[in-house]
Formats: C-alpha cells, sequence, structure tokens
C-alpha cells in the first residue's frame, strides 16, 4: 500500500552545517563562508604586502642594501617637509608658552636648517 512507504523528506543541504559545531546556519546572511568574508580572509594586510615588495624588487631578484637604502633616504626626504611643519607648530607653542622645558624638547630653533642640510649631505654623500 502507499501508506507503508516513508515519505520522501527534502534532502537537506549538507553545506548549511557546520562540520565544527554540527549546528546549521540560520542566516544565509550571517554565513562566515560568504563571499566577503572569504575575500577578507585571503587578502594579505598592508603589513604583509610590505614585507613581500620590500624584500624583492621589480625583476623579483633580492633587493641589494644600495636599494634599501635609497628607499630609507626617499621616506627620509619625503617626510622632512612633515617634521619641519611640527617643529614650526612646537616652535610656536613654546612662543605661547614660554617654557624652558618645551625648548629643550624641541631643541636649536635653527635645527630645520641643519636638518635639511644634513639630509642634502647624505644624498651627496651616497652618490659619491
Amino acid at each position: 500500500p502507499p501508506d507503508a512507504t516513508p515519505l520522501k523528506s527534502k534532502k537537506k543541504n549538507l553545506n548549511s552545517y557546520s562540520p565544527t559545531t554540527g549546528t546549521r546556519q540560520m542566516s544565509p546572511f550571517s554565513s562566515p563562508t560568504s563571499h566577503n568574508a572569504q575575500n577578507l580572509r585571503k587578502r594579505p594586510s598592508n603589513a604583509e604586502q610590505n614585507n613581500s615588495k620590500s624584500g624583492l624588487s621589480r625583476r623579483g631578484q633580492p633587493e641589494t642594501e644600495e636599494d634599501a637604502f635609497m628607499a630609507l633616504q626617499s621616506k627620509v626626504k619625503n617626510s622632512l617637509v612633515r617634521i619641519l611643519k611640527i617643529r614650526a607648530n612646537l616652535t610656536s607653542l613654546q612662543a605661547l608658552e614660554g617654557s624652558r622645558e618645551l625648548e629643550n624638547i624641541i631643541g636649536v630653533s635653527d635645527l630645520s636648517r641643519i636638518l635639511s642640510a644634513e639630509v642634502q649631505k647624505t644624498q651627496v654623500l651616497s652618490k659619491e
């Protein structure tokens, strides 16, 4: 008789079960295996990207000491303007405060010219 055979249940999607917890996903939007979550996990962090780029040159060869030095020198040169602006702000703050402690932290006011000269001198020496 037709009543004797069990009703065929719908095949449940086994992908919705977590092998770790044995529980089933309630909402498709909360899935840790969603497309966005997978992309976030696969994408390297900024630190990893910087490490992988800094270790190899354009041709995939190990970075030479000279290349590393030139990269550092470029960073120093690029941050010189920012350093000088910060120093100027601190100097104007010192003038407002009239504090000797702040002067000791900042140093002499002519240091900005000395700092620029040091960067230029280092560039000249590295080219020789």
